[in-house]
């Protein structure tokens, strides 16, 4: 898939370059900061009209613009409902509506190879809409913000219903099915797990975090009941645990937990381990899971914990961890780069 720089596409990337400049005004003291912020806003979601004006106008429309344009509109609302938290919009809104633009941008991406699409529906472009509005009287403090903003986010979970049931229907088990909606709760919990962590509400996330713990068995072990392994099933399984392990040592940088050069030892073999994930379903149409990556995981959420609580031998976790992490990298490359 070629990037083809012509007009539609020039105005889709510069619809994502002014994004943390849209950031930066909601972050910083300025005079007349919700007008600003406002207009910045609306001038970003109007030129996703134009790019496809432009598109359809100069029979411009190529499948890598069809890619990056909903991807910009989502980058934008997400980045204006994560920036208005606690300032008009509730952190179960944000959860409700990031959550649902990610996990269906995701099916989309994994669905490609396969070339099954699902069009979009009324609802899908009026929730697009609504969020936008929501987010414009958020931004100017009108009366009717909250509700307006509740109103996106029913018209967003429904949207993102609809589309999980005619993926289903198309795809049977492959995509929908109890054991993915398992994973899918703890990739949600990820969330308010870092929102209570940050506000020093350390209970609170550790019950959160025995949730994540206790989801994260729950899944394989329905997939096995059940008989509904998938290999989107294992990839989403996989992303969770890297997602949730990786956003964990971000928050223990933060609070002071670990060293930016400890957690950095950790950060390296999880993307090297990614990568040669992705690198096998892409060369060799299989997918590598050995005996450690799961023992790995496991020991993974036991020096969390032992962070959380200030367990006493909680370094002694942390370096059996990494030595683990280490040796899954190691047979993750043997697996991939041996000769069969």
């Amino acid at each position: 898939m070629k990037f083809q720089f012509n007009i539609p596409n020039r105005i889709t990337l510069l619809r994502v370059a002014l994004i943390p400049l849209f950031a930066a005004i909601l972050l910083a003291d300025i005079p007349h900061k919700p007008l600003l912020s406002a207009f910045i806003f609306i001038m970003l979601s109007i030129s996703d009209a134009f790019d496809g004006y432009f598109a359809r106008k100069k029979n411009q429309i190529t499948k890598i613009g069809q890619l990056i344009d909903p991807i910009a509109d989502k980058l934008l609302i997400s980045t204006a409902l994560i920036f208005l938290i606690g300032n008009g919009v509730e952190l179960w809104m944000a959860i409700a509506i990031i959550s649902r633009e990610v996990i269906i941008t995701g099916i989309r991406f994994y669905l490609i190879p396969s070339k099954i699409a699902v069009p979009s529906s009324f609802f899908g472009k009026a929730k697009t809409v609504m969020q936008s509005i929501a987010i414009i009287f958020t931004l100017l403090q009108f009366p009717m913000a909250r509700y307006m903003m509740i109103l996106a986010v029913m018209l967003t979970l429904y949207s993102g219903a609809e589309y999980l049931i005619k993926i289903r229907i198309k795809t049977g088990n492959k995509i929908v099915n109890l054991p993915n909606l398992i994973t899918l709760s703890r990739l949600l919990l990820i969330i308010p797990f870092a929102y209570y962590f940050l506000n020093s509400k350390i209970n609170l996330a550790l019950i959160i975090f025995g949730i994540i713990t206790l989801s994260d068995k729950l899944d394989g072990v329905s997939a096995r009941v059940m008989h509904q392994m998938t290999e989107f099933g294992s990839l989403f399984d996989s992303a969770s645990d890297t997602i949730f392990i990786l956003t964990t040592l971000m928050l223990l940088i933060h609070a002071k937990y670990v060293t930016v050069f400890y957690a950095a030892m950790f950060i390296l073999p999880i993307i090297l381990i990614v990568w040669l994930k992705a690198y096998n379903l892409k060369k060799n149409r299989r997918i590598i899971k050995p005996t450690i990556s799961t023992i790995n995981v496991g020991l993974g959420y036991a020096a969390i914990l032992a962070l959380l609580i200030d367990f006493a031998y909680k370094n002694i976790f942390l370096m059996i961890v990494l030595a683990s992490t280490y040796a899954t990298l190691a047979v993750f490359a043997f697996k991939t780069f041996s000769k069969k």
